[in-house]
Parts: structure tokens; sequence; C-alpha cells
């Protein structure tokens, strides 16, 4: 809508020679670099665009980049000397046929291409010429994750790649809207070796202390077929990097000593601690995960180290210490969100510093080269510089996604509703959903944690002292304020905040991390209320059917009682064969809890059996503060959510509109419905809810 459109960088001496751009037929606005505008091959330049005299960051760029305390948009001149590649197809089937198709071009000096090298899953391919470009068959390759590798070569030395272009073979393509992510916190999960335990002692409680959860024990888990059961796709693991040996006090007054048994405090880029499993224990579980067709997310941290990490005691430089979150005066949480410390002893890392820069995203590249992983869960984005997130990706689409597939990342910004951010330079987010969004799109984030939403959601669903009035008003603001297309994921229980079932149940000990002789003399303990459970119940039909991704915390699925950090973070109950991998903390699920974790059984089977409830069109059709029914629509599907949070409810009628025509069938809960003219009558006991399903 702009009437005149320029664009300045760091190569027109910005405000002094900004570039005009060029009006095209449809209203776009085109502007054609080259080595002759300043640009230097294989350099990343900073630029803005100024529209109608605003100056503002182009958010498709591809890469961002800071001149003093401002960040911009930024573009990479390609070193156009070496040869090229275009992959023109990469298309297999759930059968394991089909072919990958590129074609290879030499650089602009001429050079003749003298190896085009290709391997499948590590093991060279032959290939042949067709109609000018290379092509490789594939045929009956097994379910689950394979990847081509390709290299260029001509004969000056020139060199496009390693490139690697990953695909899967599934009997149904899948889509992360399908999924449900899981939490999968190691320490804390399944014991698989014990010989790899490393529990302190005394200073440390138990609580804070290494329990002996690894990979080992969670493959264990994924090979019983556990959390397909859960509808659960993708598996979130928590920080697998070696951390530091001994204890370290907390953030408060130092009184608590902790380990480092959570994963944040990493003293190595690369080595997997030998406690989680070590990199045979990572391998195993991602390719078993694969062969189930179940995606592996890392827990990514861009924030900090440990100052015992290798990059700070060889690059001191690359880092800031200069004060404390929270603690050191004019050292807010907002005040200085991108260089203040989570603690005296982790250095902030300082994404200004090229050197830091490039490591820290080699690294991520590492982990996906090596071990295939499937993308990122990233960690304190808000508190990192932008460029982290954008230049990561660049480096991910150059090197993993050229054949079509995607990196996934999600980010982690915690903000409420009513934050707000301004950078000084002109980005400005009015609200915490403006914030989130700032990151998210192709050159960025697939999606965030959705942080305002769960602030809304959490208190309200699962104590049901909200009304399904408010409930319906948050997830509608979500809807409108964010892209459709981003891969937000909501949440009402994570490993930063007290247990769903506490806060379900209002235990008194719900905010509570230690023993004591006040107010915590006991932690908070597993219901046997049943109301508690009809929440719990209600609260995750909600969650399972909303849009977005749905996040399951390790444990919140059998009622798993705790309060705040550490007390949040408690062993893993097991029962049958996998009483064996069982920490020594465990227990015996009661009736009760395993009631809870039939209940998301049955969730997702009705997610997995019918696609309006995970990818379709959300319509609210009746809001009450106590009845509560919306429809998720797929073309001719229709599905329909009850929730009751009040007595019993006989006969209602519900009102279809343009929806109405045919007979609904009971999907899961104990509901009754039936077709009604224009609309529906819906039965349900107190407390409980249901959903109804016709195509």
């Amino acid at each position: 809508g702009a009437n005149a459109v320029q664009l300045a960088g760091d190569f027109t001496g910005w405000a002094d020679a900004p570039r005009p751009m060029q009006r095209g037929a449809n209203g776009e606005f085109t502007l054609t670099l080259g080595p002759a505008d300043g640009l230097q091959p294989g350099t990343v330049h900073a630029y803005k665009i100024i529209a109608d005299g605003q100056w503002r960051i182009h958010q498709d760029a591809p890469y961002r980049k800071y001149d003093g305390d401002c960040v911009n948009s930024a573009l990479r001149l390609p070193d156009c000397e070496t040869p090229e590649f275009e992959v023109e197809a990469l298309t297999v089937d759930g059968g394991g046929d089909g072919r990958l198709r590129l074609r290879p071009m030499t650089g602009a000096s001429g050079a003749a291409l003298t190896e085009i090298a290709i391997s499948l899953d590590g093991e060279p391919v032959a290939w042949s010429v067709v109609d000018g470009a290379v092509e490789v068959p594939v045929r009956g390759a097994a379910p689950g994750k394979h990847r081509f590798t390709v290299t260029v070569t001509d004969a000056d030395g020139g060199q496009v790649g390693p490139s690697h272009l990953p695909f899967w073979v599934e009997a149904q393509p899948f889509d992360w809207r399908d999924s449900v992510l899981y939490l999968l916190f190691l320490d804390r999960f399944a014991n698989g070796d014990p010989t790899n335990d490393g529990t302190l002692g005394a200073p440390v409680e138990y609580a804070a202390d290494w329990h002996g959860g690894d990979l080992q024990g969670a493959l264990a888990v994924l090979e019983s077929g556990y959390f397909e059961r859960l509808g659960v796709q993708t598996i979130w693991l928590s920080p697998i990097n070696a951390q530091i040996d001994g204890d370290w006090p907390d953030r408060g007054d130092g009184s608590q000593r902790y380990a480092s048994y959570h994963g944040y405090w990493p003293i190595s880029g690369r080595e997997i601690d030998a406690r989680y499993g070590g990199n045979a224990g990572l391998r195993a579980f991602i390719e078993a995960a694969h062969r189930r067709g179940i995606r592996v997310l890392l827990d990514l941290i861009n924030n900090q180290v440990h100052e015992e990490h290798e990059y700070y005691l060889s690059h001191p430089e690359w880092f800031r210490t200069a004060c404390v979150c929270g603690q050191d005066p004019g050292c807010g949480w907002s005040e200085r969100p991108l260089d203040c410390l989570f603690a005296a002893y982790l250095p902030d890392i300082n994404w200004r510093n090229a050197g830091a820069e490039a490591q820290f995203i080699a690294d991520a590249l590492y982990w996906i080269e090596e071990f295939d992983v499937d993308g990122f869960r990233v960690d304190a984005v808000k508190h990192v510089e932008t460029t982290s997130v954008y230049n990561l990706r660049a480096a991910i689409a150059e090197r993993f996604e050229r054949g079509g597939h995607r990196v996934v990342m999600l980010g982690e910004t915690a903000v409420g509703e009513g934050d707000r951010y301004a950078d000084g330079c002109g980005e400005v987010y009015d609200d915490g959903y403006a914030w989130i969004s700032a990151y998210t799109g192709v050159t960025g984030l697939d999606g965030q944690f959705d942080f305002p939403s769960h602030h809304r959601l959490q208190w309200g669903v699962l104590t049901g002292n909200a009304g399904y009035d408010d409930i319906e008003g948050t997830i509608a603001r979500y809807e409108s304020r964010y892209s459709p297309n981003a891969l937000h994921v909501q949440f009402l229980g994570s490993h930063d905040s007290s247990r769903m079932a506490s806060r379900a149940a209002q235990d008194p000990a719900q905010d509570c991390r230690w023993p004591d002789n006040g107010a915590c003399a006991q932690l908070a303990q597993a219901s046997g209320d049943d109301a508690v459970y009809a929440r719990l119940r209600r609260a995750f039909t909600l969650l399972l059917t909303i849009p977005g991704m749905p996040l399951l915390y390790y444990g919140d699925e059998i009622g798993l009682a705790g309060g705040n950090d550490p007390d949040s973070r408690r062993d893993m109950w097991w029962t049958g064969p996998l009483q064996a991998v069982e920490l020594p903390d465990g227990g015996e699920p009661s009736a009760q809890q395993v009631g809870l974790q039939t209940w998301i059984e049955a969730l997702a089977a009705a997610r997995r059996d019918w696609p309006s409830l995970t990818r379709g069109d959300r319509a609210p059709l009746l809001v009450t503060p106590d009845l509560y029914v919306y429809a998720r629509t797929l073309g001719a599907e229709v599905s329909l959510v009850v929730l009751n949070r009040g007595g019993d409810v006989a006969d209602r009628l519900v009102p279809l509109g343009a929806l109405a025509g045919g007979d609904f069938a009971p999907v899961a809960g104990g509901g009754q419905i039936r077709t009604d003219g224009t609309g529906v009558r819906i039965s349900i006991p107190a407390g409980e809810s249901a959903i109804f399903s016709r195509r």
C-alpha cells in the first residue's frame, strides 16, 4: 500500500544514498543488487526498507544483522564463482518408491563440473542424466526417515555441499498439527542403564539431584508403544549436552544446592553427557523413533553456558557477564533482556560477536547432521538477539531444506498478553501476541509456545473457576492474533510451573518447592477427589481439540503431583514390564490416575481417526459459563466437542446453522446425541466431556 519505497543499508551509507525500488504492475516493489552496488560475495549485509518515510525490517529477509544496537534485515550475496544445484523433484510415496531429480550448474567462472557425488543414507548411489538433469530412482525404501547427500565439485576445486535432502516414507503424510508434543525430561523419566547414574547426595537434596533417567530408559518406553497410545508423534528431549559436575547455588539466597540434572548448564557444544546415555544412546533413540514415524526435537540452549564451558574458557570475549537478571540494580528481566545473566555462573552468549554466532550455528547444524534430529525447541528466545533465530534458519535451509523438507523450530518466548517491547530502533511489539509473532515465519521460527493464552487458560481451565465464555474469549483472541500458518504450541503444564494435577486440586502446597516447617511442611500430594480428575479430563479434552499443537509434560498424563521447580520434576511412575526402568521415587498410580491416562488415550484415538479435530476450522456453537460446544470442520467431516462444567445436561438443543445435515456418532466420552431439525440434542453427565463426529 506504500506510494514510495526505498532500500537503505550498510552498502548505501544508510540514509546517505538510499536506493529507490521500482513499483510493479501488481503494486510490488523490486530492486536488483550486485557487486557493483558495494555487495561483497559471501558477506551478509544489513538493510531496511523505507516505505513512505517509515523505516522497517523486511520480514521476509532470510538474515538479520546488527549495526550498533539496531537489528536489521540482511541479505547475503552468493559466491557465484562456485557451482550450484537446484532440486527439481524429491518425491517418495508411502510404499518407498520415487525419485530425486536435480540440476547441477557451473559457476560464473565457467569451470567444468568434475564430480557429482550422491549418497542415500550414507551409501553412494548411481545416477543418470535425463533431459539434462540428474536423476536417482528410489525403490522400496523402508518406512521411516531417509536422506540423500549431494556434493557438486568443479575443475577449480569449487564446491557446493554436502547438502542433505531428507525425506520420509509413511503410509499417511505427516502433518505437525496432528501431533501431540511430549516433553520428555530425561533425568526424571526412565532409567535404562544404572551404570551411568551420577547421584551426588548431600548437600544436594534428592529433588535437585541426578536421579538416573537416561536415553536407554526412554528407548525402552518408546519401544513399548507408549507414545503412540498417547497420540505422540513428536518428542521434545530436555537438553542432552555434557553438564557441569558438582553442585551450585540456587538463584535465591543460595541456601539450596542444585546439580545440573536438568541440562541447562552445558560445558560442551557437541558432547552428550554420559549420564544421559552418551552418543550411542541418542543415536539409538532417534533411529527407533524414526522407524515409528516419531519426530525428535532437541532443546537448543542459545542464551547461556556454564562458566566452565569449553567456549567460555577459550573465548571469553564471546560472552557477557555484566549483571544478573532480576537481582542486580538496573538489570530487570525486561530492562536488559539480551545481556543479563540467569545466574552469576551462567555467562550470556553474545550473538553480536561473529565468532560466537558462527560457532553456535555450526553446533546446531552438527546435531542435525550427526544425529538426524528433526528440529529444535529454542530456549529463551526473547533473551537472545534475533540473529540467533534467523541466521540459524538460513544456515539450516541451505544445508538441509533444499529438497523441501522443513527442520522445525519451536521457540520459547515467555511473555504475557500485556507485555510490550520496543528496541529503540523502530521495532515495537504492542503486546505479547505481537512479540511472539515477530519471530515466526518462513525465515524464522515455525511457531512458539503460546504463553499469553497459557497464562489465561491454565488457572481457569484447571481449577474450573473460569466460565467457558471466558475460555472461548481466550481461544478466539489467539485465533485472530496469530497467523494461521504458525505452528504454535498450546500447553497447560510444563517443567517451569506447578503440576497440572496439583493446580486442579488447588493443593495448598501447589507453589511449594521444598519441605519446610511452615506452609510447605508437606509437599503436594496426589488427589483422591473424583471432581479433580473430572476437571483434568475436561482440561485435556480442551487442550487436545483446540487449534495448535498440544503439549504433554511427562507425568501429567497420570496426574503426577508436584509444586514449583524442582518439585514439578518428580520421577515418572511406571507399571507392568516398564517397572524395570522406574526411578527410585516412582509409585503406583491409583485407579483415578489410570483412568485419566485412559481418557487421554481415547482422545488420541479420536484425533487419529478424525483429522477435523486437529486441522479443522473451529466454530463455537454454544457458549455458556457451564456448557461449551464447538465444531471443528475439515471438508465434509465435522466433529463436535462438548464440555460440561455444571450439572447433568439432558436433551439440550444446539443449533448447527450451516453445519446441519447428517447424524453424528459418539467418538469419545459418555454423552448422547441425536439430530433434531437444523440442530442436535445433546445429553452429557455432570462434569464430563464428549466428542461426536460425522463424515
